[in-house]
């Protein structure tokens, strides 16, 4: 399993002091979950897991770094969430302030920057996700780790599937399976038969499955995603789900086959859309979000309407292929050498889709 270093932390905290001397600010204050993790190294400041905050502030400056957080919960971020990490703690009881109101109390004649509304600072987001990239070898490796270990697990869970298993059922094995193995689920969709064509987010419910499974879990891990889908069926589908399968898995190889450092994500949407019309499935493409970067940040498909986006080496996508059926989704990876799906390996079925520019081997359906 890939653990942390010390260059790891070092390289982030360079990429703040250039951050704070391009913005002309004193200091950042960073709360939000995937900003926490990416600037800790896979740090983990969540208590309540269904908020974009967290439970701790880092502040940080050219030469300091300051962890504020209500006595509850310091010791253990301290310990076991930044230790070695040179933060300086600043711990609150609950009734005398908030963590805003500390951090102020910190920072007081600093000109500051934040990535949450903060009285007299400077509020970023895309800015700071930009500096999540490019990913250091260390995040390389836990991206590869965690896309391997969805695979197992979705494999394993995919062959114990059987007719008149709830989709509740279903979902409470695969959260079980992914938190024995370390990660959490930030999203679970698990739909079965006609509520796979019926809606595009099918949340698991007690249905049972009769021959068809869509399994999605958006894993975490040190912060970072593995969002991947996968399609079991029990017997050959129908010629209508294969071809719906046939066509997303397209869309997705001919993205694969595009991404390289400096190409823009509207370039990429664009091809997307010509290649759903080739298929026959031309309106598909409004249906769902078309994919993006991944990382800390669960999902950004916003990119592909910004003209002036553009792709960058050492950087993970997610790109969510729906056609009306049937879904398409790995975590892929654009290093140095290319693009790897990070989220393929021994255990699930692979296959040759041919692209405009070459053939590249994906992942299939599984039949059972």
């Amino acid at each position: 399993m890939p653990e942390g270093g010390g260059n790891d932390i070092s390289v982030k905290q360079e990429r703040i002091r250039a951050f704070l001397d391009r913005e002309d600010l004193d200091a950042l204050v960073l709360g939000r979950q995937d900003n926490f993790a990416w600037i800790t190294g896979g740090g983990d400041n969540r208590v309540v897991t269904t908020t974009e905050m967290g439970a701790a502030l880092a502040v940080l400056t050219a030469n300091q770094k300051w962890l504020v957080s209500h006595t509850m919960d310091g010791r253990r971020l301290l310990e076991e969430q930044v230790c070695g990490q040179g933060f300086e703690p600043v711990d609150l009881r609950w009734h005398d302030a908030t963590l805003a109101d500390a951090v102020l109390k910190l920072t007081r004649d600093l000109r500051i920057g934040a990535d949450f509304p903060l009285p007299g600072a400077r509020q970023y987001g895309a800015e700071i996700v930009d500096l999540h990239y490019p990913l250091t070898d260390v995040e390389l490796e836990r991206c590869r780790w965690i896309g391997r270990e969805s695979n197992r697990i979705l494999a394993q869970v995919a062959r114990e599937l059987r007719p008149g298993m709830t989709e509740q059922e279903i979902a409470a094995r695969l959260l079980c399976d992914y938190a024995l193995s370390g990660m959490t689920i930030d999203v679970l969709i698990v739909g079965t038969d006609e509520r796979i064509s019926r809606y595009r987010h099918p949340l698991p419910t007690e249905k049972r499955l009769e021959r068809y499974a869509l399994l999605h879990p958006a894993a975490r891990r040190w912060g970072l995603h593995a969002n991947v889908t996968r399609l079991v069926h029990f017997g050959e589908p129908p010629r209508l789900v294969r071809a719906a399968f046939d066509a997303a898995s397209r869309v997705s190889a001919e993205v694969m086959a595009m991404l390289a450092p400096g190409v823009r994500f509207a370039e990429i949407l664009a091809r997307q859309k010509s290649v759903y019309e080739a298929r026959g499935y031309r309106d598909e493409w409004h249906c769902h979000f078309q994919g993006g970067i991944t990382g800390y940040t669960l999902a950004d498909p916003a990119r592909c309407l910004n003209p002036e986006a553009r792709a960058v080496v050492r950087q993970a996508y997610d790109y969510f292929v729906t056609v009306t059926g049937a879904k398409f989704e790995e975590l892929s990876l654009l290093t140095e050498n290319g693009v790897e799906i990070a989220s393929m390996d021994s255990g699930w079925p692979t296959r040759a889709v041919e692209t405009t520019f070459d053939t590249s081997q994906q992942p299939d359906m599984m039949v059972l």
